[in-house]
């Protein structure tokens, strides 16, 4: 009998098949990665876009709007007369152990296009009255681009026959209300009430998640890991014996 020989460090040499699905894979990694870096730069600079145009000083609602999405997060003011009878209700939203909707009234200009207004929160139920004033009305907010929405797969379906709403379909706005609505949605920055306490105006969301800095991370820590597995397998001490 010979005796063993000592542990050999000489590198082993991966299969061309563990080789090829490693090389795979790690390019796959690293792709993701660099999309989640690129997902993060576009998020940044989207939110900070809607902070500049947020934070502008409101000006008139303009004559037309042929570019919804560059009026997107705008602040500006509006005056016209609204259409209660045809106001529509939209979301299902719980504030104070209440749930709610936003209340969506037409603001019909003095041009006579007329404007669909996010006037606030109100409750389902309740025994305060709604305030809606008669009359020509100032409207302050934020312009929303509505034209291009879609619902997320966990939304419930909109109930037109209802006035019940739960995702932006302007289309079918149009049809419910009789009324030929621009494409943007002015959310109302304060109460628009003749002295009563509903609606209630919300803050326009301007933040968006963005976790996209921590999926690369995971991507790329991913993908060193991969590399270092493989260095180790294919530097993995050999034990022969004769």
């Amino acid at each position: 009998m010979t005796p063993a020989r000592s542990a050999d460090r000489r590198p082993a040499r991966p299969g061309l098949l563990l080789s090829l699905a490693s090389f795979a894979v790690l390019i796959v990694l690293l792709g993701l990665g660099t999309w989640q870096v690129r997902r993060l730069q576009w998020k940044e600079d989207l939110i900070a876009h809607r902070a500049a145009q947020i934070e502008a000083a409101p000006v008139a609602f303009p004559d037309a709007i042929e570019d919804p999405q560059g009026w997107d997060f705008r602040r500006v003011s509006a005056r016209g007369r609204f259409l209660h009878e045809r106001e529509q209700a939209m979301g299902a939203i719980a504030r104070a152990g209440a749930i709610g909707a936003y209340l969506l009234t037409p603001l019909q200009l003095d041009d006579g296009r007329v404007l669909l207004v996010d006037r606030g929160w109100r409750p389902d139920k309740g025994d305060a009255p709604l305030d809606r004033p008669a009359g020509e009305v100032a409207v302050e907010g934020v312009l929303r681009d509505r034209g291009a929405d879609r619902p997320g797969w966990m939304t419930p379906d909109n109930r037109p026959e209802r006035g019940a709403w739960y995702w932006y379909d302007m289309a079918g706005l149009r049809r419910a209300t009789g009324l030929d609505l621009l494409p943007v949605v002015l959310e109302a920055s304060a109460p628009v009430n003749a002295g009563g306490s509903l609606p209630r105006a919300h803050p326009t969301q301007v933040e968006l998640p963005n976790n996209h800095l921590q999926y690369a991370i995971t991507w790329y820590g991913l993908a060193a890991a991969l590399v270092a597995v493989f260095i180790a397998f294919g530097f993995r001490r050999r034990e022969t014996s004769s």
